[in-house]
């Protein structure tokens, strides 16, 4: 049964380093990512109530 992990048992440090530094480059990108689409998400739904407001007001 052979996997990436099976080739040997000792990794070097540059390579961790690089992994970690490589995810958490993602996690922040993701991060960043998520709060600009929650951001238009709610800007969106208050300018939906907005205008549902003014158009049930003008009934």
């Amino acid at each position: 049964m052979a996997n990436k992990y099976s080739k040997s048992n000792i990794s070097s440090k540059a390579s961790e380093a690089k992994t970690m530094q490589e995810y958490e480059e993602r996690r922040k990108r993701l991060n960043t990512g998520a709060k600009v689409m929650a951001i238009i998400l709610i800007a969106a739904m208050v300018v939906f109530y907005v205008l549902e407001a003014g158009i049930s007001l003008m009934n």
